[in-house]
């Protein structure tokens, strides 16, 4: 009810500006033209909700991203705390090998020392010395006593040996499992990479649906209703020439002279088309909507010329459009410009093919259509390709 109010105080605003009469004939008019105003509002609504689901579902993809790199970042600093008690253990086991190999070292000596004293001892010459008569005795004694130490210490060396090994195998171990944690570690870390740069995107992505979504409704409402009110001038415009003519008693079917220039018209604006005639999807949104005529880009301040031979039936400026020409030819075909400068025509002028109308604004993006009466026409099939 609300857009259908606001709907009705528009056209009641508009309507001394576009000459409404009293006629029961005007009235039926309005009164088509606000069903067709609902229309467009209730189609807008629908294209609201539809972008309002789609960014729902978009906040929904990027708590799914949120929740993953909730759960990455937690393996993460478990994987961490592990990493951490493994490295404590490393160190560990390095000291306990460094103690061991200094064991071993130290129990090598003793052994190689002993195995020194038992060869010296084997080699003090035999007999038996008149002052020292027990002296082949204490020999054979220190030599079962060298023996079995070289012996026992022989044996300390290889538990030295056995104790050093399992110290490196221990190390080996904690070092492969600190390896596989790393690796473990870092493939999460990539993860929670790729998780964050796709919210990112996401995140941009809602970014530019929520701004979509808050211009949306506005820029639906005003281009259509500038095209309801360009449409309203030319029926205007159709029926005070039709008067004219009927007064005058002109033939007011007579053939078209402009419609004999299709495929054959000069651009209006040396540009590109950035927005092609009729229906047409936005790719950020998906919604659909329907231009009437043609948005052509090119340098700010290019002149904007006629594009064939008419009279300067409208000057004005309309919400959407900006600053707005239409060019009357033959009352039965009319070009409008908009998006202009400041027009350097005015209504009532004659204008001949390629004079000046206006520069372009600002944007640098001129909105041109054709329309044989209320009916758009698409301007590419009239405009010779090589004019653009």
């Amino acid at each position: 009810m609300k857009f259908r109010r606001l709907a009705v105080l528009l056209m009641l605003l508009l309507a001394p500006a576009m000459g409404l009469s009293d006629d029961g004939d005007d009235i039926t008019d309005q009164k088509d033209e606000l069903e067709k105003i609902q229309d467009e509002v209730d189609k807008s609504r629908y294209k609201l909700d539809s972008l309002k689901n789609t960014e729902i579902n978009v906040r929904g993809r990027i708590a799914e991203n949120d929740q993953k790199i909730a759960s990455n970042r937690k393996v993460i600093n478990r994987l961490s705390s592990q990493q951490r008690g493994l490295r404590d253990q490393i160190s560990e086991a390095k000291g306990t090998l460094q103690d061991r190999q200094d064991k071993l070292e130290f129990a090598r000596r003793r052994y190689l020392g002993n195995l020194r004293e038992l060869y010296l001892a084997a080699r003090q010459p035999a007999g038996i010395v008149p002052d020292r008569p027990n002296l082949e005795l204490e020999l054979n004694r220190q030599i079962v006593y060298l023996t079995a130490v070289a012996g026992f210490e022989s044996g300390n060396v290889d538990l030295a040996v056995s104790y050093l090994g399992q110290a490196n195998q221990r190390k080996d171990e904690l070092s492969g499992e600190d390896r596989r944690i790393t690796k473990l570690k870092k493939k999460k870390e990539t993860s929670s990479a790729l998780e964050q740069s796709r919210k990112e995107k996401r995140e941009k992505h809602l970014d530019i649906l929520r701004r979509k979504r808050a211009a949306e409704s506005d820029r639906i409402l005003t281009l259509e209703q500038a095209a309801r009110e360009i449409e309203t001038i030319i029926a205007r415009l159709e029926q005070e020439r039709r008067r004219e003519l009927e007064a005058a008693g002109d033939d007011a079917d007579r053939p078209s002279i402009f419609a004999t220039f299709k495929g054959q018209l000069r651009s209006p604006f040396r540009g590109k088309v950035v927005v092609p005639y009729g229906r047409r999807v936005d790719q950020v949104t998906n919604l659909k909507s329907f231009s009437p005529g043609i948005t052509i880009e090119g340098r700010p301040g290019r002149p904007v010329v006629a594009v064939a031979t008419g009279e300067i039936a409208y000057v004005g400026s309309l919400r959407g459009y900006g600053n707005f020409v239409i060019i009357n030819h033959d009352d039965q075909y009319y070009t409008t410009y908009g998006g202009l400068g400041t027009p350097v025509v005015v209504e009532g002028q004659f204008v001949a093919t390629g004079d000046q109308l206006a520069p372009s604004g600002e944007a640098g993006q001129v909105k041109f259509e054709i329309r044989k009466g209320r009916q758009p026409e698409d301007p590419v099939k009239w405009i010779r390709i090589d004019s653009f």
